[in-house]
């Protein structure tokens, strides 16, 4: 797992005295795919640093899929699904070709998700590099 924390000027001098070659891990034993690992987590520790992450979840809501404009005039299908965990729940935007891919009652995995905020709201992104699932209809 990897942990980012906020750091003094004092313990960021420290550091320097610590030798972590001691540690378990060292630069060479990393490699780019490392760096984007996956961890599992639910609903309720989802905020908007969390990045790359694996969520299994219940399709509790979707809306109808719609017609959506880009400011290039392009045309895109959206579906606002909201999905839900025994620790809370959160919207799921389907675009394209997901739209037709997951429906009322499923139960999904989404792999190497994120979150972005939407006026105002939190919301579970797939991406580019993401998966999303249909585990159990």
């Amino acid at each position: 797992m990897i942990t980012q924390v906020s750091l003094s000027e004092t313990a960021l001098k420290a550091l320097s005295d610590i030798d972590l070659t001691s540690y378990p891990w060292n630069e060479s034993t990393l490699t780019e795919k490392d760096d984007l690992r996956s961890v599992d987590i639910r609903i309720k520790d989802l905020n908007s640093r969390v990045k790359h992450f694996n969520l299994k979840a219940n399709v509790v809501e979707k809306s109808m899929t719609r017609k959506v404009y880009s400011r290039a005039g392009l045309s895109y299908h959206l579906s606002l699904a909201t999905i839900s965990d025994n620790t809370g729940s959160i919207k799921l935007p389907l675009w394209n070709t997901q739209t037709d891919l997951i429906s009322v009652g499923d139960r999904v995995q989404i792999e190497n998700g994120g979150v972005k905020r939407f006026r105002g709201e939190l919301q579970v992104i797939v991406g580019k590099k993401g998966k999303l699932n249909v585990i159990e209809n």
